[in-house]
């Protein structure tokens, strides 16, 4: 909990990119959506779910006659259904994330992020809210 407070009081410039795979509060550990982060993009192979997709199957669908066998097509199914769920793309469409980008113009994005930064009221300077962490609310 006291870095998800410390993460709410940083005051520099926050650019997350999800690489891989994301579930439940790592996503916001990482600066997810409603942590105030700036630039919040992922690739297009990116996962994010509330958990992994074969554990939110068996949330899911564990009581229904085509849990008992996870090794059948119906339930790889059921798990290839839910990581297609997990894409950036559904994120992006719904504005948890702010765009999919080509992995390749991922240090171009991260240039464009900081000048854009530097150029706001600040300069991409923090406020020094940390000086004297930890501290309680």
């Amino acid at each position: 909990m006291n870095y998800m407070n410390a993460l709410g009081l940083l005051s520099v410039p926050k650019i997350s990119i999800i690489v891989r795979k994301t579930y439940g509060m790592a996503f916001w550990n990482m600066c997810g959506t409603g942590c105030a982060t700036d630039f919040l993009v992922a690739w297009p192979s990116a996962e994010m779910s509330f958990v992994d997709p074969a554990i939110a199957a068996n949330v899911v669908y564990g009581g229904k006659p085509s849990a008992s066998n996870k090794e059948s097509d119906e339930w790889q199914d059921l798990v290839h259904q839910l990581v297609d769920d997990a894409s950036p793309y559904g994120a992006a469409a719904k504005h948890f994330i702010h765009d999919v980008i080509d992995p390749e113009q991922t240090r171009a994005y991260i240039i464009k992020a900081l000048e854009i930064s530097y150029n706001a009221r600040r300069q991409g300077i923090g406020e020094h809210k940390l000086a004297n962490w930890p501290t309680k609310f």
